[in-house]
């Protein structure tokens, strides 16, 4: 592997959110009928650990700047969460060597955001992401399919965000790898205040 060379700290930050806010769930605006009307975008890979058990969960990400946001319902990452807070995540896509791709490791640490400890913030982000909204179409679907009666909707729309939070991570380090096609792959190493790039195999 090559040396490493020092890079302008903006450019890669630049970078890294032009490619977190590619990658990441939309809105989808005003619904027009049932369903969720979310824009996905590509899954991550969410990595927690407790007493030396590491736990990966598959699911969507969110972004605002360099602050990557993971919607948590109830379950095992949320308690791994709340034990310990250091966290990983992978961002990317399917390898296709025709094409330039990149992929971000990212090492930072998790918050849990809620309506118990910060409504403001949380109904904040409920908004920005187009949660609400999402929630309500889906919810409306099942109601739609008899999946669900309306009373049953109603009662969710009220019980869903007592047990919901945002996950919020707070990058400490990230690591990009730029695939280009015919050149050596490129290392983009972002910490605080710092970055640097090399060339595997170079």
């Amino acid at each position: 592997m090559s040396a490493k060379n020092e890079i302008p700290v903006k450019e890669l930050e630049k970078e890294i959110i032009e490619f977190l806010d590619q990658m990441s769930n939309k809105p989808g605006g005003k619904r027009t009928k049932p369903g969720c009307n979310m824009i996905h975008g590509k899954a991550c890979a969410l990595g927690t650990c407790v007493d030396n058990k590491p736990r990966v969960t598959p699911i969507d990400l969110y972004s605002d700047g360099l602050i990557v946001w993971i919607a948590g319902e109830p379950g095992g990452k949320i308690a791994n969460i709340m034990r310990n807070p250091n966290v990983s995540v992978g961002v990317y896509e399917p390898v296709d060597h025709s094409k330039e791709q990149k992929s971000l490791q990212i090492f930072g640490t998790a918050e849990l955001i809620n309506m118990k400890n910060n409504p403001e913030e949380f109904r904040k982000r409920n908004k920005q992401f187009g949660f609400d909204e999402a929630m309500m179409g889906l919810l409306e679907e099942y109601v739609q399919t008899g999946t669900i009666t309306i009373e049953q909707k109603d009662a969710m729309l009220e019980k869903i965000p007592k047990m919901f939070n945002w996950i919020k991570i707070t990058p400490q380090e990230m690591i990009m790898l730029h695939m280009i096609p015919g050149k050596f792959p490129l290392k983009k190493i972002w910490k605080p205040g710092f970055a640097t790039v090399q060339a595997y195999y170079g």
